[in-house]
């Protein structure tokens, strides 16, 4: 398992989100599925970058 990073910017601040998925394609089916919940919101300007990934078993 992989945890990819997410930097999630609303307009007013930038968060850090991560998400533990087995590879890339899971992960931003993931991150679509959460960015749908924001916009229910007021978040009419979400921007979602990919920061990157962290292994588990890295040294």
């Amino acid at each position: 398992m992989k945890q990819f990073v997410f930097l999630i910017d609303t307009g007013n601040e930038t968060k850090e989100h991560k998400i533990n998925a087995a590879g890339m394609t899971d992960a931003v089916k993931r991150i679509k599925d959460m960015k749908k919940d924001f916009m229910k919101g007021d978040n009419s300007h979400l921007k979602i970058k990919f920061k990157g990934v962290i292994y588990e078993n890295a040294y």
